[in-house]
């Protein structure tokens, strides 16, 4: 698997005009609970359409529109949450944090929305911070680092682990 992650990073990735000896220290992954709150949303969305859809065959077709509504408004809801779950989970799917001796890159993607590239070179950054707020995120290990001098990186799984790593890719451990 690490061969595959130096692959696609070399594919993402220069190296910078001044640093020919950079080198790949690890990519991360986002945690998986951002798929939490929108996978309980799209159960929702469904558990309603799938009710509606059930009203519809119970009810008795009274031959006008509004006998027809319940199955009609049931099938758009399944079709929206499949489609929008889908493309969530698309979106979601290619965001990650790379670390190099020299830098961390941190990509952001939305579907066709949003597209971002955020990069933190460690010659600027002064140190690495973990926060891991509440009982969640402790029991599930995922929290936030910030760079003193830079900017902050979520949904981290790990952070301490990814912390002390870019610490010794500093050279301050």
């Amino acid at each position: 698997m690490m061969g595959d992650d130096k692959t696609i990073a070399s594919q993402w990735i220069k190296p910078q005009a001044n640093t020919s000896d950079e080198r790949l220290v690890r990519i991360i992954e986002e945690h998986w609970i951002k798929y939490v709150a929108p996978g309980i949303v799209y159960i929702g969305i469904n558990a309603g359409g799938l009710l509606l859809l059930a009203l519809a065959g119970i009810l008795p077709d009274g031959g006008n529109f509004f006998a027809d509504a319940p199955l009609l408004v049931g099938i758009l809801l399944l079709f929206i949450a499949h489609h929008w779950f889908f493309a969530f989970l698309l979106g979601e799917a290619i965001d990650c944090i790379i670390i190099t001796n020299k830098r961390t890159i941190v990509f952001e993607t939305k579907l066709l929305v949003h597209d971002d590239m955020v990069e933190n070179t460690l010659e600027k950054v002064r140190s690495v911070e973990v926060y891991q707020d509440g009982i969640l995120q402790n029991v599930l290990l995922y929290g936030s680092l910030r760079f003193q001098g830079g900017t902050d990186i979520h949904l981290v799984p790990h952070p301490h682990r990814a912390a002390k790593e870019i610490e010794q890719a500093m050279g301050r451990i």
